[in-house]
């Protein structure tokens, strides 16, 4: 493929022609770990829908049932045993409050297992191109220190015959010290994106090769506003904000609520009793007001998280909006190998010393991953595009 000539990772080549298959993102989410975001997502989700279950039948919360049993002793005559059966029913008058709940729940659910599924697919593509990019730059340094290490032979060798003075070798054994270093360095860069690509993924311990990433859409970017409006994220938030509000009127009203229906059934002797009747829980001073206060400043909180999280939402789509530049494909880069290759043939031949080759060396290298850190930035920006987008383009 292009990518692989382009970056000159020979060590790449050859483990793609004779080691596995490379993995594909398709196969990474084949073997991907339950999602955190969608776990918290059903976790919130379920937390409702047990207060939704609580208040079921017009009841505060579950009833409570008691009962009492002892010996009657008669002075004259068998004893017999004394039984009572209570039930305690506390009472929530608040119809609409929970049906209101209800409709929000069953309005949020859907948008909020969307935009955790969309939140952990972005995790996991990042996680997959951090880890992608990481080999491709570990490739090129293992491919420049055997550059530099081939150069060294050459300039020794001239040194040895005294075409050159033996500086120009001794600025190749400096370079190499500095290859092998960055080479050590992206070895070490790859451990840390191969485990944090594991953190998502059901993968071995050891790094396996990686596939290059999809290519970028193609389709036109809706318009900002349509972005805001009918995005899965920003709607998700807004649909958590409006159900854990209502939430938050149900605990009130929960809270508020004072009327128990009780009901008791005793047999005491040779009598049958039944009494069914009513209970008021009295406040204590300063208490509904108190409740009311308290129900008031979480809302604000509320209000207040949900304000700050749809402005960091909005921060991180103007952001990869201002990075990105469209889906036009780009101009292909020039062949770097190519030039390596001509800069150290010059070496070779003595056209060129060490110390000009070796800046040459550098600047072609640092093209290289340029061009490397070019692709993996607008590999990620195309995938929080698509998770921002209404429908996710693949």
């Amino acid at each position: 493929m292009r990518s692989i000539a382009l970056f000159g990772a020979v060590p790449c080549l050859l483990c793609a022609q004779a080691g596995p298959v490379p993995l594909t993102f398709q196969d990474l989410q084949a073997r991907a770990r339950p999602a955190p975001a969608l776990n918290r997502a059903e976790a919130a989700l379920a937390s409702q829908r047990l207060r939704l279950q609580e208040t079921r039948g017009g009841l505060r919360e579950g009833p409570t049932l008691g009962y009492e049993a002892g010996p009657r002793r008669a002075p004259v005559g068998p004893s017999t045993t004394d039984q009572a059966l209570e039930v305690d029913l506390p009472l929530i008058f608040a119809p609409g409050v929970r049906r209101r709940l209800e409709q929000r729940l069953g309005a949020a659910h859907p948008l909020m297992r969307e935009a955790a599924r969309r939140e952990d697919a972005l995790q996991l593509r990042i996680a997959y191109l951090d880890a992608w990019r990481a080999e491709r730059l570990l490739a090129l340094r293992t491919a420049d220190l055997a550059t530099v290490e081939a150069w060294r032979k050459v300039a020794r060798m001239r040194v040895a015959e005294g075409a050159d003075p033996a500086f120009q070798a001794a600025l190749v054994e400096g370079e190499l010290m500095k290859a092998r270093l960055e080479a050590s360095e992206a070895r070490a860069d790859q451990a840390r994106a191969w485990s944090a690509l594991r953190r998502w993924a059901d993968l071995p311990p050891e790094p396996l090769p990686l596939a290059e990433p999809d290519p970028l859409p193609t389709s036109p970017l809706p318009e900002v506003e349509v972005l805001r409006d009918r995005s899965p994220l920003f709607q998700a938030l807004r649909a958590e904000t409006e159900l854990d509000l209502q939430a938050l009127r149900l605990e009130e009203a929960q809270a508020r609520a004072r009327w128990s229906l009780r009901g008791a059934y005793a047999r005491e002797g040779d009598e049958k009793v039944a009494r069914l009747g009513l209970a008021l829980r009295l406040p204590r001073p300063g208490e509904n007001a108190a409740l009311r206060r308290e129900a008031e400043a979480r809302a604000r909180v509320r209000a207040d998280e949900a304000a700050l999280g749809e402005r960091e939402l909005e921060a991180r789509l103007q952001a990869v909006l201002a990075r990105w530049d469209g889906p036009e494909p780009e101009p292909a880069p020039p062949d770097f190998t190519q030039a390596l290759q001509a800069v150290a043939l010059r070496l070779s031949e003595g056209r060129e010393r060490p110390s000009e080759a070796l800046p040459l060396r550098r600047q072609l290298l640092e093209g290289q991953v340029a061009t490397l850190q070019h692709q993996h930035r607008r590999a990620c920006d195309a995938a929080e595009l698509q998770a921002f987008l209404p429908e996710v383009t693949r």
